[in-house]
C-alpha cells in the first residue's frame, strides 16, 4: 500500500526524563536499562505536544546517577529520541478501508484509524448494501481493502482512560468531499469527490 500522504505525520521528538534503576540492574549498561524503562513508560501513550509515541529510538545521553537516602534505586536523567505520530487538521492522508459501516467507513492511516461519515464520502448519496457503500449517481463503491485519500477535518482531545475501555486514544474525522480526494483506483487516479 502506498502511504505517501502519511509521511509528514511522523516526527522524531527529543525528550528528557528521570529514569530510576533498581539495585538488581546496577551492573548493566545504563543506556540499555534507560531505553527499556522509557519504552515501558512512553510507547503507546499520547503526549499532547508530540502525538502518539510509537517507539523509543535511542537514548543519547545518561547523566551520572544520583542516590536518594530513602530509596535503594539510582536515578539518572536521560535524553532520548522518540518516534511519534501526530495527526493534524487539514493534513492529507492515504489509507486502506478497514471496515464499511452503514454510516461510513473506517480507514487505517498508519498506527491509528480515521472515520469518514457517509455524508463526507463524495458529492453523491451513498447506500449501504452487502458490506459495500455505493454512490447512486456515480456508482463509486467503497469496500474493505480499497485505498482512499482523505483530508483530516478533526482530531479529538486525547482521552487517557480510552485505552482501558478498548477505545482509540484519539478519534480522527476525515472527509473525501474535496477535489483529489476519495477512492484511489489501481491506476492511481481518484474516483471520489467532484
Amino acid at each position: 500500500m502506498n502511504m505517501r500522504g502519511v509521511e509528514c505525520l511522523y516526527y522524531i521528538v527529543k525528550m528528557s526524563d528521570i529514569v530510576w534503576v533498581p539495585p538488581r540492574r546496577l551492573g548493566e549498561d545504563p543506556r540499555q536499562v534507560a531505553e527499556e524503562v522509557l519504552r515501558g513508560r512512553y510507547v503507546g501513550r499520547y503526549l499532547e505536544d508530540a502525538g502518539l509515541v510509537l517507539d523509543v529510538l535511542r537514548v543519547n545521553n545518561v547523566s551520572l546517577g544520583k542516590a536518594i537516602i530513602s530509596s535503594p534505586s539510582i536515578y539518572f536523567r536521560a535524553e532520548f529520541e522518540v518516534l511519534t505520530f501526530m495527526p493534524k487538521v487539514h493534513e492529507i492522508v492515504e489509507g486502506e478501508v478497514k471496515a464499511v459501516l452503514e454510516h461510513g467507513i473506517v480507514i487505517t492511516m498508519g498506527p491509528i484509524d480515521g472515520f469518514v461519515h457517509i455524508s463526507q464520502l463524495g458529492d453523491d448519496v451513498f447506500v449501504h448494501r452487502a458490506g459495500v457503500l455505493q454512490g447512486r449517481r456515480t456508482r463509486i463503491t467503497y469496500r474493505r481493502g480499497d485505498v482512499v485519500r482523505a483530508r483530516i477535518t478533526g482530531v479529538s482531545k486525547p482521552s487517557p482512560a480510552a485505552a482501558a475501555r478498548g477505545e482509540p486514544i484519539v478519534r480522527v474525522s476525515l472527509t473525501c468531499r474535496q477535489p483529489g480526494m476519495g477512492k484511489i483506483e489501481e491506476g492511481g487516479e481518484e474516483s471520489g469527490a467532484a
